[in-house]
């Protein structure tokens, strides 16, 4: 789907830069001092359509797709020790596949030891 969407983009951006090139170069009149400008402006022009479109490109997969975020929340209050372990313990069912996405917080409180871990540890 991204390939597409890159193909896209810079297939627009072109398109971007003969829409305003050509109908600007036959307005001009002729002559070689016309692309002076005309080359420049159109050029500036089709790197803002594909910088923006290149954007678009590169959410590809990111939002609606894939795994959802996987939310886990802590917290703990004590006066000893406290261990919190979030994240994905390195469960080999995911081999191969895009990682899931981990939306992780933590806090913790104690009188002697806090000991948080969080994230992939595979």
């Amino acid at each position: 789907m991204a390939v597409l969407r890159w193909g896209a983009a810079v297939v627009a951006s072109m398109a971007a830069f003969f829409a305003v090139a050509v109908p600007w170069a036959v307005l001009a009149g002729g002559g070689d001092d016309p692309w002076d400008v005309i080359g420049p402006v159109a050029g500036v022009v089709a790197a803002g359509v594909l910088a923006a479109l290149g954007w678009w490109a590169s959410q590809a997969g990111s939002s609606g797709g894939g795994a959802p975020a996987r939310t886990v929340r802590q917290s703990a209050r004590a006066e000893g020790s406290v261990k919190q372990t979030a994240g994905n313990h390195g469960t080999g069912g995911r081999a191969g596949r895009r990682p899931v996405r981990e939306n992780i917080r933590q806090k913790a409180r104690g009188g002697g030891d806090v000991d948080q871990v969080a994230g992939d540890r595979s």
